[in-house]
């Protein structure tokens, strides 16, 4: 640090991806405000990498590390943040980019509040290839652990915050592998203020190979969500069960969108291993098939399912058996299997197939004819709801059409 100016510690994990390193060191060395409101140094981690990267990264002004064997991504940052010296950190994974502006407005909040522990921006996102919306548009400030318990990780990424050391030391580091990210910003919302700051400081690459849609793809990712969860309430064991019950089930849901919204349409998962997953899913958590909108998510996705296969009436049969048996006999079970056979007899209906629909209507009449009832409002909230974006013109039209398309993690499920 020169004068009073702050120093911010640039932190880069990588592992053989010497190309997109040199990008993002690139992006790096183009960051405005360095030698005036702040000064800067990088320190690459360089995880057992066996490509080019070490004749990469000496073109460049950073402090190069060498992991001796592969550690991973959590323990490479950890140690870059240990031989750093800012009071502030950032961190950049190898195959993203920072924007010019990343630290201007960031540095001035921090700076001008010290109580704050993390501010967060949102970020531009590409997937293989493909602009996607900026996320998040908009987000909470001050304390935010029960709204990040509840919503989710809407910081989106590590690479669009600055953390304080002072924050950072305190809670330990990071851990775990996959949703790492998350689980630092938990612990870090528990005891410090966040701050949102608006400006778009990162770009977002990414791929349908990647960790993120692979631990989801795989179902991987439940167990680890549910471990960060329960983590992260017993940080504060005086929540009330309902908040508890209530986190739980958003978790789940969550898990269910990522497979059905994320990871099916990213990754062009088979219909099979769909039904694979989901099936596994219920079994694992029955409560899906009491929650609303879990049932909602369940009867779209058997009906997107049914109709694509060449035996639509045999195919919804055997569906419905496997959630029967995954969820077990209860009223509950019922209920979910009466929407999906009601979603299944909308389907038939609208493809053109009356007796199908009839039977299937039949079917969801006699498992619980409530679900009539349920279908009919869901049909008036959707007809409502486009309606707005109608109203609020064809952009976006456009960018709904882009989400459904390529499924980004907001909820489109209709």
């Amino acid at each position: 640090m020169t004068g009073d100016r702050p120093l911010i510690s640039a932190i880069i994990p990588t592992h053989n991806r010497s190309a997109l390193l040199r990008e993002a060191l690139d992006s790096v060395m183009a960051v405005e405000g360095q030698g005036e409101l702040f000064d800067l140094e990088t320190v690459v981690v360089d995880d057992a990498s066996s490509d080019g990267t070490q004749d990469v990264v000496a073109r460049y002004p950073v402090r190069y590390i060498r992991n001796a064997v592969n550690r991973g991504l959590s323990a490479s940052r950890n140690i870059g943040a240990a031989a750093s010296h800012g009071q502030y950190m950032a961190f950049l994974d190898d195959d993203d980019l920072w924007i010019p502006e990343r630290f201007k407005a960031q540095i001035t909040v921090m700076e001008s509040r010290p109580e704050v522990g993390l501010a967060y921006s949102p970020t531009f996102r590409v997937f293989n290839g493909i602009e996607l919306p900026i996320a998040p548009v908009d987000g909470p400030s001050g304390y935010v652990f029960e709204q990040l318990l509840l919503r989710g990780n809407f910081l989106i990424s590590v690479l669009a915050v600055l953390i304080r050391r002072t924050a950072f030391e305190r809670v330990g580091g990071f851990e775990g592998a996959g949703i790492e990210d998350y689980d630092m910003f938990l612990r870090l919302a528990r005891y410090f203020p966040f701050a949102f700051v608006a400006s778009p400081v990162a770009l977002r690459r990414w791929s349908s190979a990647g960790l993120f849609l692979t631990l989801i793809a795989t179902g991987r990712s439940r167990p680890l969500y549910r471990e960060l969860i329960a983590r992260a309430l017993a940080l504060k064991p005086r929540l009330s069960g309902r908040f508890r019950e209530r986190v739980i089930d958003r978790m789940e849901l969550g898990n269910l969108r990522d497979l059905l919204s994320v990871a099916r349409p990213l990754r062009d998962l088979p219909d099979s291993e769909c039904v694979s997953q989901v099936l596994a899913h219920i079994s694992e958590y029955p409560r899906l098939a009491r929650l609303p909108h879990g049932r909602r998510t369940l009867a779209w996705f058997a009906r997107t399912v049914v109709l694509a296969s060449p035996s639509p009436f045999d195919t919804a049969t055997t569906l419905c058996e496997g959630v029967e048996r995954s969820c077990g006999a209860s009223i509950q079970t019922r209920r979910l299997l009466a929407r999906i056979w009601m979603e299944l007899a909308v389907g038939f209906l609208l493809a053109g197939q009356r007796p199908l629909s009839a039977r299937a209507l039949a079917l969801a009449l006699r498992n619980d004819p409530t679900q009539f009832v349920a279908r009919l409002a869901s049909a008036c909230v959707d007809r409502a709801r486009f309606l707005r974006r109608d109203a609020q013109g064809p952009v976006l039209e456009e960018q709904y059409a882009l989400l459904q398309r390529r499924g980004t993690g907001q909820d489109f499920i209709p």
